[in-house]
């Protein structure tokens, strides 16, 4: 297989859709993106990568950095322990719902990719780490993804916070429902989320945090960068409830663990061994890149990923 023709052909189906989609103009620094900029990345079995389109472009990770904060939680808790606090079910509703948090079983968050599962992730680490959550949080992304360089937007950060009205609404109902402690500071434990959210990437970094979760936690050198078990839960969540409440139409069209972020990314993984990440911040209703996902369309099918 060509690698690189593969992607291209990806890229050039993608484009096709690059009227369709919005970005998500809720977050003012995410309204200036330009739905016209399209990126793609592929690590392959033996760690060879190659790229498409605007693959050095830097973009906000968004809620792809909730596969990182639930490693992390996973990494400090017993699972059935976390289960107290967050569930692993798919959800039917948006991903910053209210009505879903007022409808879930013990008024805990459905799953912890959605915004409020994510929160109270954050809220276990800050437990742990309490003002030095982000840093380990921002340490660890560099970790899983090899790049010591990563950092965040203080740009996408002030205008996240400025904006996160729902987020903090989830907070204080996640107060009120003793999921998050009493004890915690509510800017604080979001800031923490905000700034996690408003770490920069470019899909080839996505690309190879997609490949060390497809070969159970191991990068191309054999160096084991999370726990085996921790990558099959990951990929697990990511198959059922990645997409948010198109996940069951993304299993269907694609048929690949994956998770997307409004900033325009998608991170795959594949227990094929690939590594795959795409970007174009134009998103579907549900807050998934439209051009990224047909782009994952042609890449699942040439190197024949559907797990099902």
């Amino acid at each position: 297989m060509d690698i690189q023709a593969m992607l291209q052909r990806a890229y050039d189906y993608g484009i096709t859709y690059i009227d369709k989609g919005v970005v998500a103009n809720y977050i003012p620094e995410l309204a200036k993106e330009d739905k016209t900029r399209v990126g793609g990345a592929v690590v392959d079995t033996d760690g060879s990568v190659y790229t498409v389109g605007s693959d050095q472009y830097q973009f906000s990770i968004q809620s792809i950095v909730k596969i990182i904060i639930y490693l992390c939680v996973l990494e400090h808790y017993d699972f059935d322990y976390i289960q107290k606090f967050i569930g692993v079910k798919p959800s039917a509703k948006p991903f910053n719902s209210i009505l879903a948090l007022e409808l879930s079983e013990k008024n805990i968050p459905v799953n912890p990719f959605i915004n409020a599962g994510a929160i109270v992730g954050t809220s276990l680490l800050f437990r742990k780490y309490g003002n030095n959550t982000f840093e380990m949080i921002l340490k660890r992304t560099q970790e899983l993804i090899g790049n010591d360089k990563i950092d965040y937007s203080r740009s996408i950060f002030n205008s996240e916070s400025s904006s996160a009205f729902s987020n903090r609404a989830l907070t204080y109902m996640l107060l009120n429902g003793k999921i998050i402690s009493p004890d915690v500071n509510v800017d604080d434990l979001l800031n923490v989320y905000f700034k996690s959210c408003s770490i920069l990437v470019n899909v080839a970094d996505l690309a190879q945090l997609s490949f060390i979760l497809s070969r159970d936690g191991k990068d191309s050198a054999g160096k084991q960068r999370c726990n085996a078990e921790h990558a099959r839960i990951l990929r697990t969540i990511m198959a059922t409830c990645g997409t948010y409440d198109y996940s069951g139409e993304f299993a269907i069209q694609i048929g690949i663990p994956a998770k997307s972020g409004v900033g325009g990314g998608i991170v795959t993984a594949s227990r094929a061994g690939y590594g795959i990440g795409v970007y174009c911040p134009g998103l579907d209703a549900h807050g998934n890149s439209y051009v990224g996902t047909r782009m994952l369309e042609v890449i699942a099918k040439e190197l024949s990923l559907n797990i099902y």
